[in-house]
């Protein structure tokens, strides 16, 4: 087969994984894009008010939840012996698959869950009883830095749990989950060593603009992200079956 990338070809391969995708977790993303009438729910029933701003970690709790556990739900038989045969056999190229399953699992199902859930908590804040008081926005005055800096986090994260799902073969989330607690331990004793924190803070206060650290993480972040992409790409090129 052209090893190039085809866009007719691509957007077979689209198809295919829309029918996969909402067989292996359409419900999912529906139950997930509802939760807030549960929490809507609880303040009807306890007779609390919920303010806007304590609504919005639930989000994206929602939305990081969703970019951990929907690679293996969707893609979780591609790296194994017998069901992956017709992921490996799908003919397309190494590159149609890796971005339409990036497209699946980085962007549509975070977006979907994120939207979803938070046009649901909007309609709810509107009826009149029910103790959602004010509607969930960012802040104007940093809307820019907030949605690239949200965006980043969850590329990084779904790049990490892609990565992850290629990798293991059993229980992919949590396994993944496992290894990158152990490895943020590790990384954080050995800069630890150097006093790496205290001499960041200490850089932090000596910068004229603080501005620029936010923008900085999300670099890093984005960064990160592009990395465990990567190696998500070449462990579907050389995964054998």
């Amino acid at each position: 087969m052209n090893n190039s990338f085809d866009f007719k070809r691509f957007g077979q391969v689209l198809a295919k994984d829309w029918k996969q995708f909402f067989r292996n977790f359409g419900i999912s993303l529906m139950v997930w894009c509802s939760l807030p009438i549960l929490v809507w729910i609880a303040t009807l029933v306890l007779g609390f008010d919920m303010q806007a701003d304590d609504r919005i970690p639930f989000f994206f709790i929602l939305v990081f939840t969703v970019a951990m556990i929907v690679p293996s739900k969707v893609y979780g038989k591609a790296n194994l012996s017998r069901e992956g045969v017709g992921f490996a056999m799908l003919p397309a190229t190494n590159a149609e698959k890796f971005f339409s399953m990036l497209l699946y699992c980085s962007i549509f199902a975070p977006l979907i869950v994120g939207l979803g859930s938070w046009a649901i908590d909007s309609i709810l804040t509107l009826l009149p009883f029910g103790g959602f008081v004010g509607y969930v926005a960012l802040p104007k005055d940093r809307l820019v830095l907030l949605v690239v800096s949200i965006t980043c986090m969850v590329l990084l994260t779904s790049s990490i749990f892609l990565f992850g799902n290629m990798v293991f073969k059993k229980r992919k989330a949590g396994k993944t989950v496992a290894w990158g607690i152990l490895i943020i331990f590790v990384v954080t004793m050995i800069l630890q060593l150097f006093d790496f924190f205290e001499k960041f803070t200490m850089w932090e206060y000596d910068l004229p603009d603080h501005s620029i650290l936010p923008w900085l993480n999300a670099a890093v972040m984005f960064v990160g992200a592009i990395f465990f992409y990567v190696l998500t790409y070449r462990k579907i090129k050389t995964q054998k079956y």
